[in-house]
Order: C-alpha cells, then sequence, then structure tokens
C-alpha cells in the first residue's frame, strides 16, 4: 500500500511541476498582450495632424489540476481488463490524472487621438453591435422583471 501511496504522490508532484511550468508560459504569453504597444498605435501623420489609436485590451486565464484513483469498472464476462487497470495487495484499483489551462487576450479600438494645430482632441469609437446587445440585454431583463413582478402581484392578490 505505501508503494501506492509513494507512486500516487510522485504523480502528483510531477503534474504539479509540469502544470507549473506550463501556467508560468501561458502567463508571460497573456502579459505580452497588455504591453503599451498594444494599447497605443503607432503615430500616423496626417497633413498638420498626427493620428494616435487607443485600443482596449482585456487578458484573462485559467488553470487547473485533477488526480483521481477508484475502483476498476467490472469487465463484462467477453472483455479484459483495460490496461490501466493495476493490480495492488490483489485489488483492482483504476486511476487518471490531467492539467490544462487555457487563456486569451483581445482588443479592440476604443478611441482617436488627434493632435493638431488646434490641440488635442480625442473621438471616441463606438461600437454600434456592443451598444445594442446591451440595449437588447437589458430590455430582456426589464420584461422579464416585469412579468415577474406581475406574478407576485396576482399571487398575493388570490392568498388574502
Amino acid at each position: 500500500m505505501t508503494d501506492t501511496m509513494d507512486a500516487s504522490l510522485g504523480e502528483a508532484v510531477s503534474l504539479i511541476d509540469r502544470a507549473g511550468e506550463q501556467a508560468s508560459k501561458m502567463v508571460e504569453k497573456i502579459f505580452a498582450a497588455a504591453q503599451p504597444g498594444a494599447v497605443f498605435g503607432q503615430p500616423v501623420d496626417a497633413g498638420s495632424y498626427t493620428l494616435i489609436t487607443a485600443s482596449e485590451v482585456t487578458s484573462g486565464g485559467g488553470f487547473g489540476v485533477g488526480m483521481g484513483r477508484g475502483p476498476a469498472p467490472k469487465p463484462d464476462a467477453k472483455q479484459s481488463p483495460p490496461a490501466e487497470v493495476a493490480s495492488s495487495a490483489g485489488k483492482l484499483s483504476f486511476g487518471g490524472s490531467g492539467f490544462g489551462g487555457g487563456g486569451g487576450s483581445m482588443g479592440r479600438p476604443v478611441a482617436i487621438i488627434a493632435i493638431g494645430p488646434s490641440g488635442v482632441t480625442v473621438r471616441p469609437v463606438v461600437d454600434v453591435t456592443k451598444v445594442v446587445l446591451a440595449a437588447l440585454t437589458a430590455a430582456a431583463a426589464m420584461l422579464g422583471l416585469r412579468r415577474a413582478m406581475r406574478r407576485a402581484g396576482k399571487a398575493r392578490a388570490i392568498d388574502p
């Protein structure tokens, strides 16, 4: 039994080490997107004006590690036991482990900074799709709340 526990502990430590290495690589890639060069574009000269784009950059990620052991599934009479099944002190055990992670970053333009003879102006970039989706979501939420309030009112009217 101690051999099995030592092997399981060794597997867990190895798994955590590999996940840690992968996590640090992933974090470096995600934070690379949040550099000032990703937020502010290169200045572009257009006549007497210099234009600079400003962007919103968002990054996120997640990681996980798992390990498990349990009784082996009972094989059918026609099937042989799976290769993953190991015998320990006469008992069959079945287990698995894994780790994973993921992340990403996204950027979108939010403003154009114009530097000219009359000074500096900042003009927002309006994402019409985002505005329409927000309006539809708000309308659906308000209709849902209105329906819930009506049902609650009717239920009170019925119960004295």
